[in-house]
């Protein structure tokens, strides 16, 4: 019931943004481009406070480029139901399970949907409850068994409300300008394995952090 009530209302709001905001600037498309180039799936990461537009951005770029079969994992909850009914009609290959409950059978699910769909699975690397800006061994774990790469997906916007919510969630006010970052793309070796992937996990935070930063950098130049 509660999926059917707020899903309309979400998607309306989330739908405003899209239809309002401006997406002035993609920093590091190159990356992407050569990802899709390649015709194999990788992995999209995005912090999970910067869904709104990094999603939207690869949703567009999806439309654009037929071989990018995007993926989205969301948990078998009231709120994944929301999330559920949201992306259904968006060309988004949705993947039901948990990261923290039944992760084992959630991580063989995802893998299976990159090997054998060629999906290319859209996480956020410190969600679903945090720490913020840390990234977490299952998401490397995941590049590594796949050889599916990380790539790194930022935005900012000149005008943006944070939500009181452990990531500070960015909700960009209604004609806001964006700026879409992309970071070089991760690919996890035996070398960044060891340690429960601590080396994976320190290079992605870093990547992410990094193309965070310069989305900012690039909004506070357009406000000037």
């Amino acid at each position: 019931m509660a999926a059917r009530v707020l899903s309309p209302l979400i998607w309306a709001i989330v739908g405003c943004i899209w239809r309002t905001c401006k997406i002035q600037k993609v920093i590091g498309e190159e990356h992407l481009q050569a990802l899709l180039a390649s015709g194999e799936p990788f992995i999209p990461c995005h912090w999970h406070q910067q869904q709104i537009f990094s999603v939207r951005y690869l949703l567009e770029m999806a439309k654009q480029s037929p071989s990018l079969q995007l993926g989205c994992l969301i948990s078998p909850s009231v709120d994944g139901d929301i999330a559920s009914r949201i992306l259904k009609n968006q060309n988004i290959h949705i993947i039901r399970g948990s990261a923290t409950r039944g992760g084992a059978q959630t991580m063989r699910n995802i893998y299976t949907a990159i090997k054998d769909q060629k999906i290319s699975p859209i996480v956020a690397p410190d969600g679903p409850t945090g720490p913020i800006y840390q990234c977490k061994p299952g998401v490397a774990m995941l590049a590594q068994l796949s050889r599916a790469p990380l790539l790194p997906v930022a935005y900012f916007g000149t005008r943006i409300w944070r939500l009181d919510s452990w990531d500070r969630f960015m909700l960009p006010m209604p004609f806001s300008s964006i700026v879409i970052g992309i970071g070089p793309a991760l690919e996890v070796d035996k070398s960044l394995a060891g340690n429960n992937f601590a080396g994976a996990c320190q290079q992605m935070t870093l990547r992410l952090n990094t193309v965070s930063m310069q989305c900012e950098e690039h909004i506070r130049a357009i406000a000037r």
